[in-house]
């Protein structure tokens, strides 16, 4: 395994040459541009969650809404730059749109209990990283790097922990909510600054 550089029309164009079968390296659903910014606003959204007290559910519910409708937006934004098929970007355009309502209802108070609240959050981010590890194992997506993998996991092992933990106030659905984002947006900036538009990855 090895990192090699090549041309543009190589990157476009994936070649064979004896004994290495090579894959254009950008890959994955999720573009560099797209991925930093998806970072950025959970970054964002986790300090809000962790530092500012939260005083109402339908407070906490705008919040979490706010994050998960513009990750859906960013699907969809994705999707439109990607080269995958298009059973790939259908797959992707139908979660990002089902995050985008699911973060509207969030937004406009539909989930008025704590426990309610952490359940739709939790089917969101379910919903975002399942839609996001079924589309990698598609052989026209290019999903080269590790930390891209590890994303999806974090995101569908908070989605899990969200869903199934009874959380005994706000305050602590707050913090383990924040929480769970900030380390999302850590190995999704780790995963955005591995992607380079040049590198290909060649497998025995």
């Amino acid at each position: 395994m090895a990192q090699l550089e090549a041309p543009r029309d190589e990157i476009r164009h994936p070649v064979r040459r004896s004994g290495v079968r090579t894959v254009a390296g950008p890959g994955g659903a999720l573009s560099r541009v797209t991925m930093l910014a998806g970072s950025l606003v959970s970054a964002v959204v986790g300090c809000v969650l962790i530092v500012v007290p939260v005083r109402s559910v339908a407070g906490a519910g705008m919040v979490f809404g706010v994050h998960m409708a513009v990750q859906g937006v960013l699907q969809l934004l994705a999707v439109h730059e990607s080269g995958a098929s298009a059973t790939v970007r259908r797959l992707l355009s139908a979660g990002g749109l089902a995050a985008l309502l699911l973060g509207a209802a969030l937004f406009h108070g539909w989930a008025d209990t704590v426990f309610l609240l952490g359940v739709w959050t939790g089917c969101g981010w379910l919903l975002r990283g399942l839609t996001m590890a079924i589309s990698v194992t598609s052989p026209s997506v290019s999903h080269v790097f590790v930390y891209d993998d590890l994303l999806n996991a974090v995101i569908v092992s908070a989605g899990l922990f969200m869903t199934a933990f009874p959380f005994a106030s706000l305050g602590q659905l707050a913090d383990v909510g924040g929480s769970v984002l900030a380390a999302t947006a850590v190995v999704e900036a780790i995963a955005a600054a591995r992607r380079h538009p040049r590198t290909l990855r060649a497998i025995d």
